[in-house]
């Protein structure tokens, strides 16, 4: 066996190893560390809305009152 040979094989362990670590790294976030993430977004979108009905902007409330459902529809899958 040459060199070269001993350095493919090295490569394709690493390689093999690089992968496998990877898969085992998938990670879901819990049910209740989504529910705090979909909260903080509600409350984000919400300040959002009344900053943007307060400069009469009211394009952009309709784009985060859709927004808002979205969010309200994710919490209530929950």
């Amino acid at each position: 066996m040459t060199n070269d040979d001993i350095e493919k094989i090295a490569q394709r362990v690493a390689d093999l190893l690089f992968e496998r670590a990877k898969q085992d790294f998938i990670y879901e976030v819990p049910e209740e560390d989504q529910e705090q993430l979909l909260l903080a977004e509600l409350a984000k979108a919400m300040t959002l809305l009344d900053s943007y009905l307060q400069k009469e902007q009211y394009d952009k409330c309709a784009i985060i009152q859709n927004k808002i459902k979205r969010i309200e529809n994710k919490l209530k899958k929950l």
